[in-house]
């Protein structure tokens, strides 16, 4: 504690400076305190008509674990009387109720957590519920957005503005409430919204059908930590000023699919990461109730083209129709347009050509995930070759791939890394993404190829 009242008061005479301008060591393993565990209970009722699927998340902070508990616990008590049978007893893919854990570490005693309690019948979303908690793992005290900023802080304009914009902007052939926008961003709202804190992002998290009564998603709204650096509190920078950790940026391509995608989410969770995935158009319409999934678990949701073809084989105007018709699926899904592309089969040179408008994101490791290989040699190929700043090449479209996440993902945080997004990665390394221009990494200003990389 003496430490942390120090670093605070070096803070309060450097309040002009950036988090990254603060950075010294980064970590080399990852902190015991931020050790955690993940329980999982699942049964089926009447004779499978319906399945409930609960997670619980195991922390060093036994207060913290009770608490979560009882969030989980609650969901099921509430929602399981509200189910419908299947008639098929096929319950897991008919009837469902998820009660999944999210974590995300920040600083050197925070951990910012969500419950999302998500009912599906025959695969289409119902609803998701949303209730999260940030908590000082040293104390167990949860954290507001109330110790964030201060009451006359000026962020609390920043939070309202856009999340009016933001949501208003949302869903625009819908039947919305526009009494609902006014109120959700209102200080007596915002100062007891639902948030999370990752690598070097603020999220605000709301129920989309409190303003649009037919979607059954959430609605983000996200602030980078550079931007309400000057607004927070001496222990909330401390506590975001993440610098001293090394950062990679996981990325999946080819999905989303019905067994792999959902089987790397709940990978993904159990190690605190952030995914920017990038989604195939023809695999979104098929599996629209899986990317509504992605999108509500704060992933990041970017364009992988509609069709998955070569920009050689098409012209300018056919490689914007590529983009534009995916597009268009992706924003009735979540109401959000993308804001990065990845070129098919990685061949980008024809779509820069092309002018397509978002910045092309290429990578840094590749992980040949998608060549066959065993779980155990895609660890391999990330373990030898990742370094801070790399974007990392994935798929969530083969059975067995998301198998290696637990080696790779243990790996990577025995050593220090957080798992962020590739937007999170280019904003804390003070990278402002260009449309049109190719990144193959992201740090301190170098987006190029990196040398001796199996690019």
């Amino acid at each position: 504690m003496l430490m942390r009242r120090i670093v605070c008061f070096m803070l309060a005479m450097l309040f002009a400076l950036p988090a990254a301008a603060l950075a010294t060591e980064k970590h080399d393993s990852w902190p015991e305190l931020f050790k955690v565990e993940y329980k999982i209970k699942d049964r089926k009722e009447d004779d499978n008509r319906y399945y409930v699927y609960k997670e619980y998340l195991i922390t060093t902070n036994e207060q913290v674990n009770e608490e979560f508990a009882a969030i989980v616990d609650a969901y099921d008590e509430q929602l399981f009387p509200t189910m419908q049978p299947d008639g098929a007893k096929n319950a897991k893919r008919n009837s469902r109720l998820d009660i999944e854990a999210y974590h995300y570490e920040t600083g050197d005693s925070w951990i910012s957590t969500m419950v999302q309690a998500r009912y599906s019948y025959k695969r289409a979303q119902v609803s998701c519920d949303v209730t999260t908690r940030t908590y000082d793992l040293l104390t167990g005290e949860r954290v507001l957005l109330t110790d964030i900023f201060a009451e006359d802080s000026a962020a609390w304009d920043l939070l309202s503005e856009r999340t009016s914009a933001h949501i208003a902007g949302l869903f625009p052939d819908d039947p919305r409430n526009p009494e609902a926008v006014d109120r959700l961003a209102s200080r007596e709202v915002l100062e007891n919204a639902e948030f999370t804190l990752s690598g070097f992002e603020l999220t605000l998290h709301f129920k989309a059908n409190e303003v649009y009564p037919d979607r059954p998603g959430l609605i983000h709204v996200r602030f980078f930590y550079d931007e309400l650096w000057d607004h927070m509190t001496d222990e909330a920078r401390v506590q975001t000023d993440n610098t001293d950790y090394k950062m990679v940026a996981i990325t999946c391509d080819d999905g989303p699919t019905y067994g792999p995608t959902n089987n790397t989410l709940t990978a993904y969770r159990k190690y605190g990461a952030r995914v920017t995935y990038f989604t195939v158009g023809k695999k979104v319409a098929g599996n629209p109730d899986i990317l509504l999934r992605q999108f509500d678990q704060n992933h990041i949701i970017a364009s992988h083209s509609y069709d998955h073809w070569s920009g050689y084989s098409m012209s300018n105007s056919a490689m914007h129709k590529q983009l534009d018709e995916h597009n268009a699926l992706l924003c009735d899904i979540t109401g959000e347009a993308v804001t990065m592309f990845r070129a098919p089969g990685g061949t980008y040179p024809p779509w820069v050509d092309a002018e397509i408008g978002v910045p092309i994101i290429q990578w840094s490791v590749d992980s040949y995930d998608y060549t066959g290989k065993s779980a155990k040699k895609i660890f391999y190929s990330i373990r030898n070759n990742t370094i801070d700043g790399d974007i990392i090449l994935l798929h969530d479209s083969g059975k067995i791939m998301y198998t290696s996440i637990p080696y790779y993902a243990e790996w990577l945080r025995d050593n220090g890394f957080m798992m962020v997004t590739v937007e999170e990665l280019a904003r804390i390394n003070g990278i402002i993404m260009e449309p049109n221009v190719v990144y193959h990494r992201l740090f301190e200003g170098d987006y190029s190829k990196r040398p001796g990389s199996n690019i």
